[in-house]
Protein backbone atom coordinates (compact mmCIF):
# COMPACT_ATOMS: atom_id res chain seq x y z
CA UNK A 1 0.00 0.00 0.00
CA UNK A 2 2.94 2.27 0.85
CA UNK A 3 4.25 1.73 -2.31
CA UNK A 4 1.25 2.33 -4.42
CA UNK A 5 0.78 6.19 -2.61
CA UNK A 6 4.68 6.86 -3.04
CA UNK A 7 4.21 5.92 -7.02
CA UNK A 8 1.12 7.85 -7.14
CA UNK A 9 2.89 10.98 -5.27
CA UNK A 10 5.87 10.51 -7.35
CA UNK A 11 3.71 10.40 -10.33
CA UNK A 12 1.72 13.99 -9.44
CA UNK A 13 4.76 15.46 -8.10
CA UNK A 14 6.41 14.90 -12.19
CA UNK A 15 3.50 15.70 -13.81
CA UNK A 16 3.01 18.82 -12.00
CA UNK A 17 7.07 19.43 -12.48
CA UNK A 18 6.37 18.90 -16.43
CA UNK A 19 3.25 21.15 -16.32
CA UNK A 20 4.90 24.11 -14.91
CA UNK A 21 8.42 23.69 -17.21
CA UNK A 22 5.91 24.02 -19.92
CA UNK A 23 4.44 27.11 -19.19
CA UNK A 24 7.23 29.00 -18.27
CA UNK A 25 8.80 27.53 -21.89
CA UNK A 26 5.68 29.37 -23.73
CA UNK A 27 6.15 32.30 -21.44
CA UNK A 28 9.70 32.61 -22.63
CA UNK A 29 8.47 31.91 -26.27
CA UNK A 30 6.06 34.79 -26.41
CA UNK A 31 8.36 37.32 -24.51
CA UNK A 32 11.35 36.72 -27.18
CA UNK A 33 8.82 36.59 -30.35
CA UNK A 34 7.58 40.32 -28.63
CA UNK A 35 10.91 41.64 -28.50
CA UNK A 36 11.83 40.50 -32.00
CA UNK A 37 9.36 42.12 -33.84
CA UNK A 38 9.78 45.28 -31.45
CA UNK A 39 13.82 44.90 -32.78
CA UNK A 40 13.65 43.35 -35.93
CA UNK A 41 15.24 46.01 -37.08
CA UNK A 42 17.43 47.30 -34.20
CA UNK A 43 18.31 50.42 -33.01
CA UNK A 44 18.93 53.11 -35.11
CA UNK A 45 20.46 56.40 -33.78
CA UNK A 46 18.93 58.54 -36.75
CA UNK A 47 15.09 56.96 -36.12
CA UNK A 48 14.43 60.44 -34.11
CA UNK A 49 14.73 62.14 -36.60
CA UNK A 50 12.25 60.47 -39.15
CA UNK A 51 8.90 61.29 -39.42
CA UNK A 52 6.34 58.33 -37.78
CA UNK A 53 5.09 55.86 -39.96
CA UNK A 54 1.17 54.40 -39.38
CA UNK A 55 1.57 50.94 -38.76
CA UNK A 56 -0.59 48.69 -36.51
CA UNK A 57 1.05 46.57 -34.54
CA UNK A 58 1.19 43.45 -36.89
CA UNK A 59 3.63 45.28 -39.28
CA UNK A 60 1.71 46.38 -42.43
CA UNK A 61 0.60 49.65 -43.31
CA UNK A 62 -2.75 50.51 -41.20
CA UNK A 63 -4.51 53.24 -43.36
CA UNK A 64 -6.87 56.15 -41.57
CA UNK A 65 -9.93 55.37 -41.74
CA UNK A 66 -12.42 58.30 -42.89
CA UNK A 67 -14.46 60.35 -40.96
CA UNK A 68 -18.36 59.64 -40.34
CA UNK A 69 -19.85 62.27 -42.22
CA UNK A 70 -17.99 62.32 -45.32
CA UNK A 71 -19.13 61.93 -48.59
CA UNK A 72 -17.41 59.89 -50.91
CA UNK A 73 -16.83 59.82 -54.70
CA UNK A 74 -18.61 56.44 -54.84
CA UNK A 75 -22.10 58.05 -52.88
CA UNK A 76 -22.22 61.11 -54.99
CA UNK A 77 -20.70 61.57 -58.55
CA UNK A 78 -21.26 64.87 -58.40
CA UNK A 79 -20.75 67.89 -55.20
CA UNK A 80 -22.00 71.15 -54.89
CA UNK A 81 -19.56 73.64 -53.08
CA UNK A 82 -21.27 75.14 -50.21
CA UNK A 83 -20.32 78.59 -50.46
CA UNK A 84 -21.68 80.42 -53.54
CA UNK A 85 -19.78 83.09 -54.70
CA UNK A 86 -21.20 85.67 -57.35
CA UNK A 87 -18.42 86.43 -59.86
CA UNK A 88 -18.81 89.23 -62.17
CA UNK A 89 -17.96 89.22 -65.56
CA UNK A 90 -14.39 90.20 -66.94
CA UNK A 91 -15.68 93.38 -68.95
CA UNK A 92 -16.51 95.27 -65.90
CA UNK A 93 -13.42 95.29 -64.70
CA UNK A 94 -11.08 95.55 -67.56
CA UNK A 95 -7.51 95.54 -66.82
CA UNK A 96 -4.86 98.34 -67.87
CA UNK A 97 -1.64 97.29 -68.69
CA UNK A 98 1.72 99.64 -67.34
CA UNK A 99 5.01 99.32 -68.20
CA UNK A 100 5.39 97.87 -64.14
CA UNK A 101 3.85 94.46 -65.09
CA UNK A 102 6.18 93.94 -67.47
CA UNK A 103 9.55 94.40 -65.71
CA UNK A 104 10.56 90.78 -64.28
CA UNK A 105 12.00 91.19 -60.73
CA UNK A 106 11.69 87.60 -59.70
CA UNK A 107 14.52 84.88 -59.62
CA UNK A 108 11.73 82.04 -60.60
CA UNK A 109 12.59 80.37 -63.57
CA UNK A 110 15.79 82.90 -64.33
CA UNK A 111 18.83 81.95 -66.18
CA UNK A 112 20.96 83.64 -64.06
CA UNK A 113 19.88 82.71 -60.63
CA UNK A 114 18.74 79.86 -59.49
CA UNK A 115 16.95 79.41 -56.59
CA UNK A 116 14.48 76.50 -57.36
CA UNK A 117 15.29 72.93 -57.49
CA UNK A 118 15.89 72.22 -61.52
CA UNK A 119 19.19 72.93 -63.19
CA UNK A 120 19.94 76.56 -64.38
CA UNK A 121 22.38 77.45 -67.73
CA UNK A 122 24.43 79.71 -65.46
CA UNK A 123 24.59 78.33 -61.92
CA UNK A 124 24.94 74.77 -60.59
CA UNK A 125 21.90 72.97 -58.94
CA UNK A 126 22.66 72.60 -55.42
CA UNK A 127 19.34 69.98 -55.09
CA UNK A 128 20.45 66.72 -54.12
CA UNK A 129 18.98 63.56 -53.91
CA UNK A 130 19.16 59.69 -52.90
CA UNK A 131 22.45 58.29 -55.02
CA UNK A 132 24.09 61.65 -55.01
CA UNK A 133 28.10 61.21 -54.36
CA UNK A 134 29.00 64.31 -51.33
CA UNK A 135 32.82 64.78 -50.48
CA UNK A 136 33.12 64.46 -46.67
CA UNK A 137 36.04 66.85 -45.22
CA UNK A 138 37.39 65.17 -42.10
CA UNK A 139 38.30 68.00 -39.47
CA UNK A 140 40.02 67.29 -35.98
CA UNK A 141 36.46 66.57 -34.17
CA UNK A 142 35.60 63.72 -36.74
CA UNK A 143 39.46 62.42 -36.72
CA UNK A 144 39.42 61.85 -32.71
CA UNK A 145 36.04 60.27 -32.60
CA UNK A 146 37.65 58.03 -35.32
CA UNK A 147 40.27 56.96 -33.47
CA UNK A 148 38.44 56.50 -30.44
CA UNK A 149 36.13 53.90 -32.49
CA UNK A 150 39.30 52.07 -33.20
CA UNK A 151 41.14 51.95 -30.33
CA UNK A 152 37.87 50.76 -28.41
CA UNK A 153 37.26 48.37 -31.30
CA UNK A 154 41.52 47.06 -31.36
CA UNK A 155 42.70 47.87 -27.49
CA UNK A 156 46.25 47.79 -26.58
CA UNK A 157 46.61 44.62 -24.31
CA UNK A 158 49.34 45.50 -21.34
CA UNK A 159 52.23 43.23 -21.74
CA UNK A 160 54.43 42.29 -19.04
CA UNK A 161 58.58 43.28 -19.65
CA UNK A 162 61.24 41.77 -18.35
CA UNK A 163 63.46 43.51 -16.05
CA UNK A 164 66.50 42.41 -17.94
CA UNK A 165 64.63 43.47 -21.30
CA UNK A 166 64.76 47.14 -19.85
CA UNK A 167 67.76 49.56 -19.90
CA UNK A 168 69.58 50.83 -17.53
CA UNK A 169 69.00 53.88 -15.76
CA UNK A 170 70.66 56.60 -16.80
CA UNK A 171 73.18 58.55 -14.34
CA UNK A 172 74.33 61.27 -16.47
CA UNK A 173 71.98 64.38 -15.14
CA UNK A 174 72.92 66.94 -18.37
CA UNK A 175 70.86 63.57 -20.15
CA UNK A 176 68.10 63.48 -17.18
CA UNK A 177 67.87 67.18 -17.34
CA UNK A 178 67.58 67.79 -21.56
CA UNK A 179 64.81 64.87 -21.88
CA UNK A 180 61.87 66.52 -20.43
CA UNK A 181 62.14 69.52 -22.98
CA UNK A 182 61.92 67.67 -26.40
CA UNK A 183 59.26 65.19 -24.65
CA UNK A 184 57.26 68.17 -23.65
CA UNK A 185 58.27 69.71 -27.58
CA UNK A 186 56.33 66.82 -28.97
CA UNK A 187 53.38 67.08 -27.53
CA UNK A 188 53.67 71.12 -28.07
CA UNK A 189 53.70 70.08 -31.95
CA UNK A 190 50.86 67.23 -31.31
CA UNK A 191 48.75 69.56 -29.70
CA UNK A 192 49.60 72.44 -32.67
CA UNK A 193 48.63 69.88 -34.96
CA UNK A 194 45.43 68.71 -33.64
CA UNK A 195 44.58 71.90 -32.31
CA UNK A 196 43.65 73.62 -35.05
CA UNK A 197 39.18 72.55 -35.64
CA UNK A 198 39.20 73.67 -39.40
CA UNK A 199 42.03 71.59 -40.53
CA UNK A 200 41.08 68.81 -42.85
CA UNK A 201 43.29 65.74 -42.37
CA UNK A 202 41.16 63.08 -44.60
CA UNK A 203 38.39 63.24 -47.32
CA UNK A 204 35.11 60.37 -47.25
CA UNK A 205 32.94 60.08 -50.13
CA UNK A 206 29.74 59.27 -49.10
CA UNK A 207 26.60 58.50 -50.68
CA UNK A 208 23.12 59.95 -49.74
CA UNK A 209 20.73 56.99 -48.65
CA UNK A 210 17.70 59.08 -47.10
CA UNK A 211 16.01 62.21 -47.73
CA UNK A 212 14.97 62.47 -43.37
CA UNK A 213 12.86 65.59 -44.29
CA UNK A 214 12.68 68.62 -46.78
CA UNK A 215 15.79 69.98 -45.64
CA UNK A 216 18.20 67.22 -44.05
CA UNK A 217 19.85 64.08 -45.70
CA UNK A 218 21.53 60.86 -44.40
CA UNK A 219 25.02 60.38 -45.65
CA UNK A 220 26.75 57.11 -45.29
CA UNK A 221 30.19 56.34 -46.44
CA UNK A 222 33.31 53.96 -46.15
CA UNK A 223 36.94 54.33 -45.95
CA UNK A 224 40.00 52.20 -45.63
CA UNK A 225 42.46 53.53 -42.95
CA UNK A 226 45.73 52.43 -41.63
CA UNK A 227 46.00 51.74 -37.98
CA UNK A 228 48.53 49.93 -36.26
CA UNK A 229 50.22 48.47 -39.61
CA UNK A 230 46.99 47.41 -40.66
CA UNK A 231 44.13 48.32 -42.94
CA UNK A 232 40.58 48.77 -41.02
CA UNK A 233 37.08 49.50 -42.51
CA UNK A 234 35.09 52.17 -41.18
CA UNK A 235 31.76 53.73 -41.94
CA UNK A 236 30.81 56.97 -41.38
CA UNK A 237 27.02 58.00 -41.20
CA UNK A 238 25.63 61.74 -40.79
CA UNK A 239 22.78 63.99 -40.41
CA UNK A 240 23.27 67.29 -42.90
CA UNK A 241 21.32 69.63 -44.04
CA UNK A 242 21.02 70.61 -47.45
CA UNK A 243 22.57 74.37 -47.06
CA UNK A 244 25.63 73.20 -45.39
CA UNK A 245 26.71 71.23 -48.89
CA UNK A 246 28.62 73.37 -51.14
CA UNK A 247 28.61 73.78 -54.96
CA UNK A 248 31.40 71.26 -55.15
CA UNK A 249 29.46 68.87 -53.53
CA UNK A 250 31.35 69.04 -50.58
CA UNK A 251 31.00 69.48 -46.73
CA UNK A 252 32.81 70.00 -43.84
CA UNK A 253 32.26 67.22 -40.35
CA UNK A 254 31.87 70.27 -37.81
CA UNK A 255 28.75 71.10 -39.77
CA UNK A 256 27.22 67.51 -38.96
CA UNK A 257 23.78 67.71 -37.37
CA UNK A 258 24.67 63.88 -35.77
CA UNK A 259 26.80 61.30 -36.92
CA UNK A 260 27.89 57.77 -36.12
CA UNK A 261 31.46 55.71 -36.72
CA UNK A 262 31.75 52.25 -36.81
CA UNK A 263 34.85 49.80 -37.17
CA UNK A 264 33.73 46.85 -39.31
CA UNK A 265 36.48 45.27 -39.79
Amino acid sequence: MKSILFILSLFLFTSCASYVDRIHKELDREEQQNYNANYKRGYNTFDQFRAPQRSNPNGYYAPRSAPLNTVTSAQQSVIQPNIKRQYNTQEEFKKRVTARDLEDNSDEGSLWTGSGNENYLFTKNKWKKNGDIVLINVQSKLKNEITLELKRAFPDYPTRKKEQEKGPASTDPAAAAATPPAASGAEDDTASEDGDPEKVHDRISAVIVEEISKDHLLVRGQKLVLYKNQKRLIELQALVSRKDISDEDTISSSKFLESNVTVIR
